[in-house]
């Protein structure tokens, strides 16, 4: 009787427990309470040009009473309706581009932010701040080229790069102006980011420029003015917005413009430019009654000559109608002509070129094609030389023998092609290779042209190649005789 007393006592106290713990555990609870968002300003008053820039970095945080902020949402829409995108962001500070519409220099932008707690739930007021941009300005700057020419003729390529911090499409045009910025600057597409700068005329001292875009072969119908010849130029540009906000004038580096003097140019190809080498063709030009000449350094590094492109000095080498050329690497030499040229001959030009050979050069280069030579004599087994005293005699009747002046190692007769003629064979000496032979090495009886002509479908001689360079074949000191016959080829 007792046990069933406590049994029942111990169940009646089960039950009271458990229906006590059940009555604690039933209810509505405490719900969930939504984040608050802050920023550090909530009102911003600027005007006139104490406007914000389109660049602003906003700042914000937020808290939650029972819980955490686990994200933010933002919006730039000036009305808050339940179609509001809103962006997520983890952060609590961004940086935006706040972009001006086209046309307008200012703008009121109105930022909304708000929180998002652990549980998902949102700032029902959203944090609210107004930002009155006014429209960013542009920026250019000039871009260097591979060469920069600051000693040229009139035709020069330049190049530039604009942006703008309301994105590249905000850049409506550039404008551009030789020398002066208080005249009236030539516009061209904001797309255009380098051009060819080539004079129009050469008969006054303040000339126009054509432009030539990109690398747009056709110019523009518009030019730019008050470039000055026989002086120091600097081209001013300028990027101007569609809001019309304009960059300031930026300068380009100073480069002499030179006026030709007539239509013949010495090109001084040498890797270090040589004076006695100029001087020699200088007088042999005076010699012949042509002291009107230009000449052109086209390595030197001060001043810089040398075009910033192919396409520039394709219409530099066209303002000419000879052209001699002398210089001591022929892959140099033969791969600037291969790539620029193509105008000079086109239009009636007449070129002799004399290049020191190399050892490296191939024998088969294609860059031989625009030479009379289809290929170069080449074998490993055997080395030609060209003996000081060694002479070279003439092909054509009338020509004077030549005499060398200097030890030549390295020599590769001419292989001839069609439409081409032979005007001198030197005497060569042959050394073995194979065996190790010594001196005196016997005479080369194969192939020797040194000196050939390229002609044109009228037969007519376009190009005169030496691979021996000229003033080392005057031991007989009868280079005028020679001289004169080459200028008499090209109808001088």
């Amino acid at each position: 009787m007792n046990k069933l007393i406590i049994f029942l006592s111990v169940t009646a106290i089960a039950v009271f427990i458990m229906v006590s713990c059940r009555k604690s555990l039933t209810g509505d609870g405490n719900a969930n309470k939504t984040p608050n968002t802050y920023t550090i300003i909530d009102t911003i008053i600027r005007s006139g040009q104490n406007r914000f820039q389109s660049i602003v970095k906003i700042h914000w945080w937020g808290d939650d009473p029972d819980g955490f902020v686990k994200y933010y949402q933002y919006t730039f829409d000036k009305t808050i309706t339940a179609n509001t995108q809103w962006h997520k962001v983890v952060g609590q500070d961004s940086t935006f581009v706040l972009i001006v519409p086209n046309g307008i220099d200012t703008a009121n932008f109105i930022f909304s932010v708000r929180s998002v707690d652990n549980k998902g739930a949102v700032d029902p007021t959203p944090v609210r701040v107004g930002y009155p941009i006014k429209n960013s300005p542009p920026t250019i700057l000039f871009v260097p080229g591979i060469y920069n020419p600051t000693y040229t003729f009139p035709i020069v390529r330049l190049y530039w790069q604009a942006s703008d911090p309301d994105g590249s499409d905000n850049i409506d045009h550039i404008e551009l102006i030789w020398n002066d910025t208080t005249l009236r600057p030539t516009s061209v597409k904001a797309s255009v980011s380098s051009a060819i700068f080539e004079a129009t005329n050469l008969t006054t001292t303040n000339i126009t420029t054509r432009i030539y875009p990109n690398n747009n072969l056709a110019a523009l119908d518009s030019v730019v003015s008050n470039l000055k010849l026989k002086n120091n130029n600097q081209l001013f540009i300028r990027a101007v917005d569609k809001a019309g906000a304009k960059s300031k004038w930026v300068a380009s580096f100073s480069m002499y413009v030179r006026k030709p003097k007539g239509d013949k140019l010495l090109v001084d190809a040498y890797k270090t430019p040589s004076a006695n080498v100029e001087s020699f063709y200088g007088q042999c030009m005076v010699n012949k009654g042509y002291s009107i000449f230009d000449t052109l350094k086209l390595f030197a590094s001060n001043p810089i000559e040398l075009a910033a492109d192919n396409a520039t000095q394709t219409k530099i080498f066209a303002l000419f109608k000879t052209i001699i050329w002398f210089g001591d690497n022929t892959n140099s030499s033969l791969g600037i002509v291969d790539k620029t040229t193509n105008d000079f001959f086109t239009n009636g030009g007449k070129m002799f070129m004399a290049n020191r050979l190399e050892p490296s050069f191939d024998a088969n280069s294609p860059q031989l094609s625009i030479t009379p030579a289809q290929s170069l004599y080449n074998n490993s087994d055997t080395t030609l030389l060209f003996p000081t005293d060694s002479l070279a005699n003439a092909a054509k009747s009338g020509w004077a023998t030549l005499k060398d002046t200097a030890f030549i190692s390295v020599i590769k007769p001419m292989q001839l092609g069609n439409g081409t003629v032979n005007l001198y064979s030197s005497h060569l000496s042959v050394k073995d290779n194979v065996h190790n032979q010594t001196p005196p090495y016997p005479l080369w009886t194969g192939t020797s042209s040194i000196i050939a002509e390229r002609l044109n479908g009228n037969n007519q001689p376009v190009f005169i190649y030496s691979e021996v360079e000229l003033h080392l074949l005057n031991g007989n000191h009868n280079i005028d005789l020679v001289w004169a016959k080459i200028l008499g080829e090209f109808g001088l």
